[in-house]
């Protein structure tokens, strides 16, 4: 039976196939079954929470993310930093907008993992 335009039945579709299946996620290696298990990873937590709880290193604000501040990731060198000063999202004031003027605006790196430890310690 014809459509409103005269067209019969269009049959079995060819072409490009569907979305390709996704893959399972990769299954935690045991190396890092082990380190997610281990005491180091339990004291990098505790560390971070702490970090957490200060306000951002740049205004003073809450809440703030921890921003981890080496490549690959130390839980334990991570800095405080609010939404604003951390997503690339908010502009140029942002860390992730820019690492580089960042730290110029800011001080390097390292002087603010300095900054938080020593604030961690008075604590």
């Amino acid at each position: 039976m014809p459509d409103l335009a005269n067209r019969g039945p269009l049959g079995q579709k060819t072409g490009k196939p569907g979305p390709k299946p996704r893959k399972a996620l990769p299954k935690v290696s045991k190396k890092r079954a082990a380190y997610l298990a281990s005491a180091e990873r339990r004291k990098a937590k505790k560390h971070m929470a702490r970090v957490a709880r200060m306000g951002c290193l740049v205004c003073g604000r809450r809440p703030v993310e921890v921003h981890h501040a080496t490549i690959p990731h130390d839980d334990m060198l991570v800095l405080p930093l609010c939404p604003p000063h951390h997503r690339r999202e908010f502009g140029p004031g942002a860390y992730h907008y820019s690492p580089q003027a960042f730290c110029e605006a800011h001080g390097s790196v390292d002087d603010m993992l300095k900054r938080v430890e020593a604030a961690l310690i008075t604590r």
